[in-house]
């Protein structure tokens, strides 16, 4: 389980370009990053049939929670191994329940999902999984939408950990194959635009501030699942009636 700060920002193609020059000489490459500095990551979102996640992102509730299934690397059918992760929100601050799932792992838990049972008990040893599932059963979550994007991550040791993750390239499409082709899949931000993301354990020390100044940032409220949803999922109308996005 973890606590951390985080904030988020939109940057457009110019600020991306001379943003990632200034924090590669502040910073150093994540040690998961490619030989490029780079790595793909492609997830898939759970939500309840209505979307109450969704909405509930949108209303901007201080607590509320998000599910999801993820895989790196370039070519997802090589991936050895799934991370499974409850992301949750708690007023100010984040947590994440994470566990790492063998495939055969994983396949045991798509199982169930698809059966809507549980998986086998010693998978619910894992206090993630027993976080995700309990969930799954108390909302009836279901696979909403997959979402991939390309992701260079740098981190720095200053008091703790602080990191930081430029996300290009994002697509989302309603084929949830984790492990296939990525098939209709479309562009969710404009072409050349990234998510500027950074992640402390307390604070946000001074020269990430000086970087933000400079480029006029305004940290925003962002969700790469919500986007997704916008592009690709038709929205229930029952109780949600009034929803302007």
């Amino acid at each position: 389980m973890a606590d951390r700060l985080e904030v988020k920002y939109f940057v457009d193609r110019t600020t991306r370009t001379a943003l990632g020059r200034d924090l590669r000489a502040l910073m150093g490459a994540d040690t998961h990053a490619g030989t490029g500095g780079t790595y793909a990551v492609r997830s898939i979102y759970f939500d309840t049939p209505d979307y109450l996640y969704y909405h509930e992102k949108l209303e901007g509730l201080p607590n509320r929670d998000k599910p999801r299934v993820r895989v790196y690397g370039d070519d997802p059918g090589e991936a050895a191994f799934v991370r499974l992760e409850v992301k949750s929100r708690r007023m100010t601050h984040g947590h994440k329940a994470s566990t790492v799932l063998s495939r055969e792992a994983y396949e045991d838990i798509d199982a169930a999902l698809r059966r809507r049972t549980l998986p086998p008990a010693v998978l619910l040893e894992d206090p993630a999984v027993r976080a995700f599932f309990h969930l799954v059963r108390m909302y009836n979550l279901e696979p909403k939408v997959l979402v991939q994007y390309r992701r260079e991550p740098l981190e720095r040791r200053e008091g703790g950990r602080i990191r930081v993750n430029l996300d290009d390239e994002l697509v989302a499409t309603r084929r949830l194959d984790l492990f296939g082709p990525l098939g209709g899949a479309h562009r969710i931000l404009d072409y050349g635009h990234a998510v500027f993301e950074i992640k402390a354990e307390d604070f946000l020390p001074g020269w990430l501030h000086t970087l933000i100044g400079k480029y006029d940032l305004w940290n925003e409220a962002i969700s790469k699942y919500c986007l997704a949803v916008r592009s690709e999922c038709l929205l229930s109308e029952i109780g949600r009636a009034n929803d302007e996005y």
